[in-house]
């Protein structure tokens, strides 16, 4: 049996709800697939996630990170980072993200970047339409999520 699982921060509420409309905003412009905001903490790794249940309960407790600073919108390597908003590194994100790379290097080598993707897909934005939005100077997280994450961004 193959799995494709990624282990995803999720935004708040209020931060899900605007960065929800940058994706949107994005895949209507560029006929690209939409996705839910998120920011892998380890990404595609084939084991079965119900394995690791009992982990991720008791590292929930972690996944509440407010305040993390976004820098600049940027263009990136298609298809995951087509367009994406870069964020800097705060105590507890570092804490949590090693905490989850410990348990799950054994699987696969995965090289932490915290950002926000706001499109994927085989295209090249227009440099241009990053200012069609003005990013959010914060983005607040409030849980975890395991995350089946196909090759096909519409899956």
């Amino acid at each position: 049996m193959s799995y494709n699982w990624s282990v995803w921060l999720l935004p708040i509420a209020k931060d899900k709800k605007i960065l929800t409309e940058y994706i949107t905003m994005y895949s209507k412009l560029y006929g690209s697939d939409r996705f839910s905001p998120h920011l892998t903490l380890f990404g595609r790794m084939k084991v079965n996630p119900k394995s690791f249940y009992s982990f991720f309960n008791k590292v929930k407790s972690k996944s509440k990170i407010e305040k993390v600073r976004t820098f600049s919108i940027k263009i990136g390597d298609p298809p995951w980072k087509t367009m994406y908003m870069q964020l800097s590194l705060n105590k507890n994100l570092i804490e949590l993200q090693k905490k989850i790379d410990k348990k799950f290097k054994l699987y696969r080598n995965y090289k932490f970047d915290p950002h926000v993707s706001l499109a994927y897909g085989n295209f090249t934005p227009d440099k241009k339409d990053i200012s069609l939005i003005s990013h959010e100077e914060m983005i607040s997280f409030s849980s975890i999520a395991i995350v089946n994450t196909p090759n096909e961004i519409k899956n």
